[in-house]
């Protein structure tokens, strides 16, 4: 009976430590607990991490959604073709990413292992980074010259003008 209560007790120990360690702000970790940062120490200048407005807001709802997920166990050069073939179909591309299988856990990082790993697959080597959202934990990948067309206002293209319904003839 006694085993039972201290398993219970332990488990339930267990189960809050780990459900607390995302309550507690990092000042008050001690220094032996990783810190988990999204960005790298130079995102600060970055304009990729900005706060998006305007035509970027537009591209980035253009992509509806991450065409690339990368996991916990990092990018391989499967990921790094698959990619390149995206990009050849699509003019952006979101990719959701673990940054924590990535050098300092950071996006930025991973773009640029992504990026190269395209590159090794014959992907161009101009290929841009549009955007990174650490919320959602995501990078939207551009075709060379994408950006360019992003602020000129000629990315996304217009929508479709509306349908006309068909005449009915007598």
């Amino acid at each position: 009976m006694m085993s039972r209560f201290l398993s219970s007790l332990l488990s339930l120990t267990l189960l809050l430590s780990r459900s607390l360690a995302f309550v507690i702000p990092s000042s008050q970790l001690s220094s032996n607990h990783q810190s988990w940062s999204l960005k790298s120490s130079s995102s600060d200048n970055n304009p990729a991490f900005e706060q998006l407005s305007g035509n970027r807001q537009k591209a980035w709802q253009h992509a509806k959604k991450p065409l690339l997920r990368i996991g916990g166990k990092g990018a391989t050069k499967t990921h790094g073709n698959s990619l390149r073939q995206l990009l050849d179909q699509h003019t952006v591309v979101k990719v959701k990413v673990n940054p924590s299988a990535f050098e300092d856990n950071s996006l930025l990082n991973a773009f640029e292992v992504l990026k190269q790993l395209a590159v090794d697959s014959g992907a161009n080597d101009g290929m841009e980074l549009i955007h990174i959202r650490t919320s959602d934990k995501v990078i939207l990948f551009g075709k060379e010259g994408t950006l360019d067309l992003i602020d000129a206002g000629d990315f996304p293209p217009p929508p479709p003008p509306p349908r006309e319904p068909k005449e009915e003839e007598e």
